[in-house]
């Protein structure tokens, strides 16, 4: 029997970054229960505030799930929550509310998190612990 590797720092880091992430929009969501009433007064939008923090939500809690269990379907997973994270966040950024001031540091934050999953997800130990090294899958025949 082969025994799992010991999970990555870097895995470690990026599952909480998720499981913050999560939780992050779990109070989105129950904020948006609790002010339904004056967000309507105020015309914003609360289907969308409850149905996007309540995807990923539920996403997050699921991809730190996979990526804490080394599950070979979390890297994917990883590698697509970040890039629909970043997307869906500019998305709501530039279309769903008002133009802020602070898009530079914005962006700057949104790359440097992507560089640290891309740069996380792509390390020779991150993917032997996902089992997606062509080098560990070959020479194990189990």
């Amino acid at each position: 029997m082969s025994r799992k590797p010991h999970r990555p720092n870097r895995v470690t880091l990026l599952a909480f970054l998720c499981l913050w992430l999560a939780i992050w929009n779990g109070i989105r969501l129950g904020q948006t229960l609790f002010f339904w009433k004056t967000l309507e007064t105020y015309g914003a939008s609360p289907w969308y505030i409850a149905v996007s923090g309540g995807t990923w939500l539920l996403l997050g809690l699921i991809l730190t799930f996979g990526l804490w269990r080394g599950k070979a379907w979390a890297w994917v997973a990883a590698l697509g929550s970040a890039a629909g994270y970043g997307s869906w966040y500019w998305f709501d950024r530039l279309v769903m509310q008002e133009p802020r001031s602070n898009w530079p540091f914005a962006l700057g934050v949104t790359a440097l998190l992507l560089i640290f999953a891309a740069l996380s997800l792509f390390t020779r130990p991150t993917r032997i612990y996902f089992g997606n090294d062509r080098t560990t899958r070959n020479s194990n025949p189990a």
